[in-house]
C-alpha cells in the first residue's frame, strides 16, 4: 500500500516538472546578419540541430536581380568535418533564364548553442579552403561562385540549456517532493484508521 502511494505521488510529480525537463532545445534557428557576397546580400535564416551540427532547414534570399533573386530553401547536402560544417543549399529564381541557384554554406560549429557562428569566407575566418559562396545555374552555363566577403549567424532565439547540475536538482527535487506527498498520505491514512 506504501508503495503505490508513493508510485502514485512520484508519477504526479514528474507530470508537473516535465515541462521544465523538455525547455532543451534540439534545433536553433540562427539569422544571417550583414552576410555580403560578390553576387549581392543574403538574408534569412536556417536551423542547426544542435545534437549533430547540421543544417536541418533553410529560407535564405540572395538580392541579386540580374540572378532571379534565388531563394534557398532546399538542404541537398550537410556535414561536419573538424569543427566545420558544409550545408549546399539549393533554391528557385524567378529569372526565366536559369534553373535556380546553389549556397554553399561553410561556419564553425564551435559557438554552437552558445553565441553567434562565424561564416567561413575568402581569404578571411575559417582558413582559405573553405569558403561559403552563392551559384546561380543558366540554361547553357552557370554563374559564380560568388564567394561571401562577410557576415555570421547570430541566434535568433537564446538557446535554453540544461546543465548536469541543474537536472540532478531537478531529479533530487522531484524524489523529495513525492516522499514527501506519499507521507502526507500515509499520516491521512492512519489518522482515518484510529
Amino acid at each position: 500500500m506504501q508503495l503505490s502511494r508513493l508510485l502514485k505521488s512520484f508519477s504526479l510529480v514528474a507530470v508537473l516538472a516535465a515541462p521544465s525537463a523538455l525547455a532543451h532545445a534540439s534545433s536553433i534557428s540562427y539569422n544571417l546578419v550583414d552576410v555580403n557576397s560578390a553576387a549581392g546580400p543574403l538574408s534569412g535564416t536556417v536551423s542547426i540541430d544542435t545534437l549533430s551540427g547540421l543544417v536541418t532547414s533553410a529560407a535564405i534570399s540572395l538580392d541579386d536581380p540580374s540572378g532571379g533573386f534565388p531563394i534557398f530553401n532546399t538542404v541537398a547536402s550537410s556535414a561536419v568535418d573538424n569543427g566545420i560544417d558544409y550545408s549546399l543549399i539549393s533554391g528557385p529564381s524567378t529569372s526565366p533564364h536559369n534553373f535556380g541557384a546553389q549556397f554553399a554554406l561553410f561556419f564553425d560549429t564551435s559557438n554552437l548553442g552558445s553565441g553567434d557562428l562565424t561564416i567561413c569566407i575568402a581569404g578571411g575566418a575559417c582558413g582559405l579552403s573553405d569558403s561559403s559562396y552563392t551559384q546561380i545555374y543558366l540554361t547553357s552555363r552557370h554563374d559564380g561562385p560568388f564567394y561571401l566577403t562577410s557576415g555570421e549567424l547570430d541566434p535568433a532565439v537564446p538557446a535554453a540549456t540544461s546543465e548536469p547540475s541543474t537536472l540532478l536538482l531537478l531529479g533530487t527535487g522531484i524524489v523529495g517532493g513525492a516522499a514527501l506527498m506519499a507521507r502526507m498520505a500515509g499520516g491521512r491514512n492512519a489518522q482515518d484508521l484510529a
